[in-house]
């Protein structure tokens, strides 16, 4: 039996990213392989069209509502007002989307895409109270179980129609609609119990009004968000071509999948800083956790640049790896950048900073879409993820000029040392061999050895984290 609380929301948090990751991969590999590069690029463009406007449906009030139940506001209240929320929202929006097919059903090939896949999309966006809801109560193992299902059905059902050749667009649809309406059923049923009284959906103007007036910072910040995560995706697919885009999509994938860490741990930060002292002597204390975090980015972009070509070739038959090598790298060099935004991120949520979160985002969004539109007409998939690393950038030294978190003296500089010593790493190894295994295990020696010769890991650190959860 677990006892640490901290240990058992990572492990559940760990374990529910990486099965969803798992068939995540399946699923993007086996569409990848068994569908043309055509096809497989207008169902992520459809995809990043849908998994953006319902992105900026949410309005932030997902993240308030977390906030509010972990700061230990009445759950059934908050449950019911973003309840409410969704089922209005993504009504209204799907039957727009219906309205919109029926007048102009030959405006664009991916319509009928958008039409079906939205449909799943927006069964996964009507399960969204019930995963809040158990985050913001640390319930990490209901989370769990509501969050893997529609992979792991998706997964299976992609792997046999490959492998039975019965892959076509219509059996695509059927399966994403199926696995993600099976996440609607399993996360009523599971987080129902969780409201501790009867289920009741109710109209409270004034609860709503509250809600989303509490929300009203956090929803441009979601619109820049949602827009941003992939607006380089859309604008591929209609400037260039859905094959670049499936070029492009897959190595963003890869990329995504990298930072798995990231997605463990963010969602136990929000909770875990909300109940820590809101000052920045006590973000102070536990710097460690951003030098972990780093630690660990420069080390997965280290491996991400050395194992590319020769396991990527290997497993897409070529199409996937050395076409992306320079687009991989580009995203590579934002790897460490995201987890110092995403830990200067939660600081500012937990503390209430909405404003200056709003004005972060503003600008980043700014920069994002002018950098996008410049260099994607001229460079490409390269040019998506330079703009990528220029907003990355951009967003991290507005954090910093926000000053709501001072580094302690004498060890800011650290911060910098990981991402150094990943490429020293890279041009050692680059420098001795050109075998694939020998490069990976001389790149993986050398970085540990500067990792644990540096000193900067501490048994203490463990002992530190894992009291604030006693």
């Amino acid at each position: 039996m677990i006892q640490n609380r901290f240990f058992r929301n990572v492990s559940f948090n760990t374990f529910q990213l990486i099965i969803n990751q798992i068939f995540g991969l399946a699923i993007f590999y086996g569409l990848s392989k068994g569908l043309d590069k055509n096809i497989f690029g207008q169902i992520n463009w459809s995809l990043a069209v849908l998994l953006t406007l319902f992105g900026v449906l949410t309005f932030g009030i997902d993240q308030v509502m977390v906030k509010k139940i972990a700061a230990g506001y009445n759950r059934q209240n908050v449950f019911a007002a973003y309840l409410f929320h969704v089922i209005f929202s993504g009504g209204v929006f799907y039957c727009t989307l219906i309205l919109f097919y029926l007048i102009f059903p030959n405006y664009i090939s991916e319509q009928t895409l958008l039409l079906f896949i939205g449909l799943g999309k927006l069964c996964i966006f009507l399960s969204t109270p019930f995963k809040q809801l158990a985050a913001g109560l640390e319930k990490f193992r209901e989370l769990f179980l509501m969050s893997i299902i529609s992979n792991i059905v998706r997964g299976l059902a992609v792997i046999i129609t490959l492998l039975t050749h019965h892959m076509t667009v219509t059996s695509v649809l059927v399966i994403f609609i199926s696995g993600d309406l099976s996440e609607l059923i399993i996360s009523i049923i599971i987080g129902r119990p969780l409201l501790q009284s009867s289920f009741k959906f109710r109209w409270n103007k004034r609860r709503q009004i509250l809600l989303l007036k509490e929300s009203l910072p956090q929803t441009g910040v979601i619109l820049f968000t949602a827009i941003m995560g992939r607006f380089d995706w859309i604008l591929i697919g209609i400037i260039i071509s859905s094959s670049k885009l499936a070029e492009y999509s897959f190595a963003y994938k890869i990329f995504e999948v990298s930072t798995l860490p990231l997605l463990v741990i963010a969602p136990i930060m929000i909770p875990l800083f909300t109940r820590l002292h809101k000052t920045s002597e006590n973000i102070n204390n536990i710097f460690f956790f951003l030098e972990w975090q780093i630690i660990i980015a420069s080390f997965i972009a280290l491996l991400l640049n050395v194992c590319w070509v020769p396991v990527i070739d290997f497993i897409s038959d070529g199409k996937y790896g050395r076409v992306n090598a320079e687009t991989i790298f580009l995203f590579s060099l934002s790897m460490p950048l995201l987890y110092l935004t995403n830990y200067l991120w939660t600081i500012n949520f937990a503390k209430g900073n909405f404003k200056q979160i709003f004005f972060v985002m503003a600008a980043s969004f700014t920069v994002n879409i002018i950098s996008c539109s410049i260099l994607i007409p001229i460079f490409k998939n390269e040019g998506a993820a330079i703009a990528f690393f220029i907003t990355s950038f951009a967003q991290f030294i507005l954090y910093m000029r926000q000053k709501s978190m001072a580094f302690p003296k004498n060890r800011g500089y650290l911060l910098l040392l990981w991402p150094f010593a990943a490429a020293f790493s890279a041009i050692i190894t680059y420098s001795y061999t050109t075998q694939p295994i020998s490069r990976i295990f001389i790149a993986l020696c050398v970085y540990i050895a500067i990792v644990f010769a540096s000193k900067q890991v501490h048994p203490n650190n463990w002992k530190t984290l894992q009291s604030l959860y006693q």
